[in-house]
């Protein structure tokens, strides 16, 4: 996903002058190339992610689209008050872009797991909230906030994962992108975790029920159509490489709660029990709970049948 982010916005600043990147000390043998080409558009700040992120609101301020670069844990807790004071309150034109989702830093242990940030981000005002699940959407939502200027969280994975999508797909705002389709349910996720959520599909396909694979990109302004189709055709599941407490899950039940949508929701995600572990990512979602036997056993529970 780095690659693809990189690629679209080196190729939008080039055109856009306005569009300024910013790195933590990190992103050495990815943004290099941004560096030496634009380097009146670039700055590495150091290891200081508190004065980063007041730096990028001032840089915001003078009418740039300010992108700040790290991994996950950085640009989120370690300066959560710059962040909403300097950024959100202030409604500058900054988007944090968080390499690293969940457990993709597995190995290097819960420090650097990024398990909570979906529910710090999108608690802020003003803040919108981006979670891409491959490559293809990653390059379309980035070109979509190179045009925007409202204060943005990136949440990306890290690097190889595959394309979910076959073909490149047709990002709108606001709306879902629908990978699989079936008229028995619904399988919602954010992020990489769509790998998973198309293994489940397959095991729920076995027990006679054909379901939708639906990635959602835009965590801030949810698809209130398609969420009253899917709650009318089955059992919802969301599923997500994050905390059970206020990520995408949660959105998905208040949202469903504030239309009067009524809708039989099941959440995967992370149950976060032993802290101490470390690993692959593959090796930690199973470790959490995150994989599609469980998906596959809460989706037929839902529908009143279980294996």
């Amino acid at each position: 996903m780095r690659d693809a982010f990189i690629k679209v916005l080196l190729n939008e600043a080039r055109k856009d002058p306005s569009i300024f990147l910013i790195t933590g000390d990190l992103g050495f043998g990815v943004l290099e190339e941004f560096a030496s080409e634009l380097p009146n558009q670039f700055l590495n700040s150091g290891v200081n992610e508190q004065a980063m992120m007041g730096m990028a609101a001032g840089i915001a301020s003078t009418g740039k689209r300010v992108f700040v670069y790290s991994i996950a844990n950085f640009p989120t807790f370690r300066c959560l008050e710059q962040i909403r004071n300097d950024i959100c309150l202030m409604n500058n034109s900054v988007v944090i872009v968080s390499l690293g989702a969940g457990y993709a830093y597995g190995s290097l242990g819960y420090t650097h797991h990024a398990l909570e940030d979906i529910a710090v981000m999108r608690a802020l005002p003003n803040m919108e909230v981006v979670v891409p699940a491959d490559p293809f959407e990653t390059a379309l939502v980035t070109e979509f906030l190179t045009k925007t200027k409202k204060p943005s969280y990136l949440r990306l994975g890290k690097s190889n994962e595959p394309n979910i999508h076959k073909v490149k797909p047709n990002i709108k705002y606001g709306k879902f992108n629908e990978v699989i389709h079936g008229d028995s349910g619904t399988l919602l996720f954010v992020g990489s975790i769509g790998v998973v959520a198309e293994l489940a599909r397959e095991e729920i396909l076995k027990r006679g029920y054909s379901v939708s694979v639906v990635s959602v990109p835009f965590l801030s302004n949810l698809d209130k159509e398609y969420l009253e189709n899917a709650a009318h055709k089955g059992p919802i599941i969301t599923i997500e490489e994050h905390s059970t407490r206020g990520g995408f899950g949660s959105a998905i039940l208040e949202f469903l709660n504030v239309e009067k949508i009524t809708a039989r929701v099941g959440m995967i995600a992370a149950d976060q029990k032993n802290l101490s572990l470390t690993g692959s990512q593959d090796f930690l979602r199973i470790s959490n709970g995150i994989t599609s036997s469980r998906i596959a056993n809460e989706f037929t529970k839902l529908v009143g049948f279980q294996r």
